[in-house]
């Protein structure tokens, strides 16, 4: 009995998410943006509300019923060379910060395990957007099919942004959509945008600090792809609010840092907040329906200054065309 109920549940909830994956799949610059920027239009803490609450007490909403969705992301060990520190450059980095109106549409993934591609991609096509120039959007599919440096839909990680390299690039999705690692994309298209460059930003041993990532943003005005462990605590079902449900975990998910509130705090010596301190602006890839409009906005660190679900321990980068 408990097994046809199990599987009755589970069918059940394979159609309902493959349905909103159907209809939330064609995602682009559009609406969503548009309400965002009327959000945004009352200024700063209208789009950052500060939400009054003890300590320890939860400041953000969760959505009901058992959320799970796909993630991907496969940790490799890199070389040191691959990391560049920005934390000592001198720069004055402003205390709050969000791309958001300038971006392209939230998208989602669905049941393929392609964080790393939708994160990588969304990080190519709005660091053009940003630049002045957008390529259109690119596709995903195209990665998940082809990239040799990533496992499609069971993972990958950032070193297939190498990938977007010249003598290679991204094609646009018209010419390879997404069909969720079903596809069958050929891995020589025309290519509508490439990168010159990409690294992990921070430190090999201890990662990026808060000032590595914010210095580099406020010099490029570009979102990162960072790495987060959305497995752990409350994080999938976020549905609103500063989200405070820190969980230490590994790292198993892929997404975007896209702005920051750093709360009125300072860096400290090493180039981090005062433990507790400092909110990051994130862009997810399961649909709008995710969170606020398909964006989060989580805590740096919990009180005792760890990273709130390793959210940035890892964070890549790219460098443009002029």
């Amino acid at each position: 009995m408990f097994k046809r109920y199990f599987m009755a549940a589970l069918s059940a909830a394979f159609f309902t998410a493959t349905s909103a994956f159907a209809q939330e799949i064609d995602f682009d610059r559009g609406t969503g943006v548009k309400k965002m920027e009327e959000k945004l239009k009352a200024g700063p803490e209208a789009a950052l509300p500060v939400v009054p609450a003890a300590p320890d007490a939860q400041t953000f909403t969760e959505s009901p019923g058992n959320n799970v969705y796909a993630k991907g992301f496969v940790k490799k060990d890199l070389p040191a060379s691959y990391w560049k520190s920005f934390k000592n450059e001198k720069i004055t980095v402003p205390d709050k910060i969000d791309l958001r109106p300038g971006l392209t549409q939230v998208e989602n993934q669905g049941w393929c395990g392609s964080c790393w591609a939708f994160s990588l991609t969304a990080t190519h096509r709005d660091g053009h957007v940003l630049g002045g120039k957008d390529p259109g959007r690119l596709s995903q599919e195209w990665l998940v099919d082809n990239s040799t440096y990533a496992a499609g839909c069971d993972g990958g990680y950032f070193d297939s942004a190498f990938d977007f390299m010249p003598p290679k690039g991204q094609p646009l999705w018209s010419d390879c959509p997404y069909k969720g690692g079903n596809g069958k994309c050929p891995a020589i298209m025309p290519f509508a945008a490439h990168i010159t460059n990409w690294y992990m930003i921070g430190d090999k041993e201890t990662g990026p600090t808060v000032k590595d990532i914010q210095v580099y943003m406020t010099i490029y005005g570009k979102p990162v792809s960072i790495g987060v462990a959305a497995g752990a605590g409350k994080w999938q079902s976020y549905s609103g609010g500063i989200y405070n449900g820190c969980k230490m975990a590994e790292m198993d998910h892929m997404i975007n840092i896209v702005g920051w509130d750093n709360e009125g705090a300072s860096f400290d010596e090493n180039g981090n907040l005062p433990p507790g301190k400092g909110v990051w602006i994130l862009r997810n890839s399961w649909g709008k329906s995710w969170g606020e409009d398909g964006y989060m906005r989580s805590k740096m660190t919990d009180p005792s200054g760890q990273r709130c679900n390793a959210v940035a321990q890892e964070v890549a980068a790219f460098e443009f065309p002029q």
